[in-house]
């Protein structure tokens, strides 16, 4: 698998679980869920997305989806995403200029 498939397969598995997290209700501490209420989901990825903020401890074993870490997430996607066409821009530059 190339590592462009393991990029847009990581998108595809935090979208999910933000949007199992969206749809079950779980958006604050208050309306935190238990991880069985929100039904199965990739390990790894829920990980990525705690250590990331997105999503969050209410203390026990109930998590709620972040609005600040979520934004936080994306901004930090667009982010890269600039970068990586900029450094392309910058390559076919140099290409077109040799």
């Amino acid at each position: 698998m190339g590592w462009l498939q393991r990029i847009t397969g990581k998108i595809q598995r935090d979208k999910l679980i933000i949007s199992k997290f969206r749809v079950k209700g779980a958006l604050s501490i208050e309306l935190a869920k238990e991880l069985k209420e929100i039904g199965e989901i990739n390990r790894s990825s829920f990980k990525r997305l705690c250590r990331k903020g997105v999503i969050e401890s209410a203390g026990g074993n109930t998590y709620f989806l972040s609005d600040h870490g979520l934004m936080k997430y994306r901004m930090d996607r667009v982010k890269w995403a600039m970068i990586t066409l900029f450094i392309i821009l910058i390559v076919i530059i140099i290409i077109y200029q040799g």
